[in-house]
């Protein structure tokens, strides 16, 4: 009878284990040195070798010929085991046996010694659908279980494991597999079933099954079959996974790229026309801006096809990192507005025209460096007459420049008087005096009964006589309601745009005009 790919190459010792290194040389020291746990409990996403892993855990520590991390997988027991067949170990799935009844058999099953084994193994697959009260049932077998008893748990949600189960157990957490090493192991397999294929498909392949091995093997026994005799090509794997071809993908980088509007649309047309899955396209799509931006980056550890790769250096070669980060940053705060969508064509080709209309984002490293080379500093343009400044704004020219160097003198000397006369407006009359304009009586009063002390500070840090003048605002209510000076510079100094500004050109911020 045939039998699936994944069945027919699974692990069958420790060391046939692929991409899982860090669990399988940890277990084989454990039954070397005989410190064996009672209940372990394996964790990861699906298809990296749990279930593979709990197999051969069962048959090291059960093979007729001794305990071994390498089990003979001839002896009666081994053969048993590997059928699923034998009478002292247990593969259970938690999807099916979620109730507390099927957890109390397994307990008084395994009170019971072995009839053949060297232990009763129970492996519970997908442990956390069980029930709140089949978890409970089992707390006290799995912290005291017989001498003769070993748990072995395997889950891909882990955060569902109670904790009180979790403390019971040795916990290994089962990594995602390596491209690399699914494209060696796929080889391998390729190789002794006469399937012919090339390295860029295998490549693509193991990109879509996302580190799992099983679904690679899979994904692989498939193609084949649609490919008949024929060798297995990316555009094979394409068609037959239902993935967007190559040069589909790359007509519509290039379009985008370059801004062609009526390009990146024709794309769109052809995939739909084709039955296509939109979806699909779109996470193709952030896949590949996705590389982009890592490969400008400067990251050297990204597998692709090296075709593939040529091409992406060879693109980005017109845009700057900055530029990629906002088309891709777009399509992840879109990728809902998509998936959702009754109009899926519509909404896609919106989200295309929206990043192809953007206008293009400098490189700011070259920015600087044409800056630095021009003698270092922005060409000038002048303000037209009349136009709002919104961010930064020089006083009027009738107050003292310094007056705002004053008012940060006063506050390391005297915080009080600061608080107080920072809280008032300062305008300059037509005597040369300097007009505090309070927004409260109360204030306008205080400030008065301080104003020779304000005077002889600001005389003396201004190095000229000052005449203060104190008067309440005509709109005292609404200026009330007004930010302090103080308060709206505060506020503007901790805007990330403007610390970031400041950082880049290592400035300073002078006066903020609050807006209007």
């Amino acid at each position: 009878m045939y039998q699936v790919i994944a069945r027919k190459f699974r692990p069958m010792r420790f060391d046939e284990v692929v991409g899982q290194e860090h669990v399988t040389r940890v277990l084989c020291n454990a039954i070397e040195l005989g410190r064996l746990s009672h209940a372990f409990i394996f964790s990861g996403p699906r298809g990296v070798g749990k279930t593979s892993v709990a197999r051969i855990l069962a048959r090291a520590i059960n093979c007729a010929v001794g305990m071994s991390c390498t089990p003979c997988n001839v002896c009666p027991i081994c053969e048993d085991i590997t059928a699923s067949r034998a009478v002292d170990v247990f593969e259970i799935d938690a999807a099916t046996h979620t109730q507390v009844d099927k957890i109390r058999d397994l307990i008084e099953n395994a009170r019971y010694t072995p009839a053949v084994a060297r232990y009763k193994t129970f492996i519970i697959d997908e442990v956390h659908m069980l029930s709140r009260s089949a978890f409970n049932a089992l707390l006290k077998t799995l912290e005291e279980p017989p001498p003769h008893v070993v748990f072995i748990l395997a889950t891909t949600e882990l955060a569902k494991v109670p904790v009180t189960v979790l403390s019971r157990c040795q916990r290994y957490d089962f990594r995602r597999i390596r491209v690399d090493d699914i494209v060696a192991r796929l080889q391998s397999v390729a190789a002794q079933e006469h399937i012919t294929i090339s390295d860029d498909a295998l490549v693509t392949i193991a990109l879509q099954a996302d580190g799992s091995m099983r679904d690679a093997q899979g994904m692989l026994e498939h193609i084949a079959s649609a490919a008949g005799t024929l060798p297995i090509e990316v555009d094979t794997v394409a068609d037959a996974m239902g993935l967007v071809g190559r040069s589909t993908m790359r007509d519509l980088l290039s379009a985008m790229i370059k801004k062609d509007a009526p390009a990146t649309l024709d794309v769109v047309e052809q995939v739909y026309r084709f039955g296509q899955d939109l979806n699909q396209l779109y996470r193709s799509l952030l896949e590949q801006f996705r590389n982009m931006m890592v490969i400008k980056a400067g990251y050297a550890n990204l597998t692709l096809p090296e075709e593939d790769m040529a091409f992406l250096k060879e693109l980005m070669a017109e845009v700057s990192l900055e530029e990629i980060h906002r088309c891709l940053s777009v399509l992840v705060r879109s990728e809902d507005d998509l998936k959702f969508s009754s109009l899926p064509r519509i909404t896609l080709e919106t989200i295309l025209m929206r990043i192809i209309s953007a206008p293009r984002v400098a490189d700011l490293q070259s920015l600087i460096l044409a800056i630095s080379s021009r003698g270092g500093s922005l060409p000038h343009t002048p303000n037209p007459q009349g136009s709002p400044v919104d961010l930064y704004r020089r006083p009027p020219s009738s107050l003292p420049v310094s007056w705002e160097g004053f008012l940060a003198s006063l506050k390391d000397h005297d915080a009080p008087l600061h608080a107080m006369v920072s809280s008032a407006t300062a305008e300059q009359d037509g005597g040369g005096g300097i007009r505090l304009i309070c927004p409260s009586e109360f204030l306008a009063e205080q400030i008065k009964k301080s104003l020779p002390a304000i005077a002889q500070r600001a005389q003396a840090f201004l190095q000229k006589e000052i005449v203060l003048h104190v008067e309440v605002s005509e709109n005292a209510e609404a200026d009330l309601r007004k930010p302090k000076p103080s308060q709206v510079r505060a506020q503007a100094l901790k805007s990330p745009m403007v610390k970031e500004i400041v950082a880049e050109f290592n400035g300073t911020v002078k006066h903020v005009k609050p807006k209007e």
